[in-house]
């Protein structure tokens, strides 16, 4: 439409200098004004395509983490864990690293625990694997790995990796929290905090 307008006025012998500028400008600020949904738009392509995650799964994208509701072409929808929708543009998440907890049918909790020196490491590890199997909610195979991780000023700390199915990774991560405090207890491991030990030096 524009081409035949500018020759339909040149025809009539006008002079078309001033509105092909005129028409130029008004398209450069049309241009600016939809640059950003134009670059969603081409994100949102290239998510539908290569399908780095799919409606239900749980993700971690531009900041925000929550379950994939739905993939627009301008904005992705998130459900976060207290029930907020966020929509994330595209552009975001496409510029962003993407982490996707669901594509994988196990995870892997990964805890660390401190205890005081005097407690014996294996009874510390003893009680760590108690606490881990009576969540019941993880898996044999990869099997259970409990090891001291590093000495600190005041307690010994110990690394938990465990394994389990997706759906369950929540229940167990706070099961085994809870746990480890319960067998602790009852082998009478003290649970370090940080502390100054005084000693008094008679003359």
């Amino acid at each position: 439409y524009f081409i035949s307008l500018i020759i339909v006025a040149q025809s009539l012998g006008i002079n078309t200098t001033s509105l092909v500028a005129l028409f130029s400008v008004a398209g450069l600020a049309i241009s600016l004004a939809v640059q950003g949904s134009l670059s969603n738009i081409a994100s949102g392509i290239v998510v539908l395509i290569t399908k780095p995650f799919l409606a239900g799964d749980y993700i971690d994208a531009a900041g925000v983490s929550g379950v994939v509701r739905e993939v627009g072409f301008i904005h992705t929808k998130i459900v976060t864990v207290d029930n907020k929708v966020i929509y994330v543009p595209n552009s975001d998440i496409s510029a962003s690293d993407i982490v996707n907890y669901s594509s994988e049918p196990l995870r892997r909790v990964d805890l660390n625990f401190e205890a005081s020196y005097d407690a014996p490491i294996n009874n510390v590890k003893a009680a760590l694997l108690k606490a881990v199997n009576d969540c019941g909610v993880f898996i044999d195979d990869p099997a259970v790995f409990i090891s001291v991780s590093q000495y600190k000023e005041s307690s010994i700390e110990y690394v938990v990796r465990a394994w389990i199915n997706n759906a369950d990774y929540w229940t167990g991560y706070y099961g085994l929290i809870e746990n480890v405090k319960k067998e602790f207890d009852a082998a009478r491991i003290e649970m370090t905090y940080n502390h100054i030990n005084v000693h008094m030096i008679k003359d």
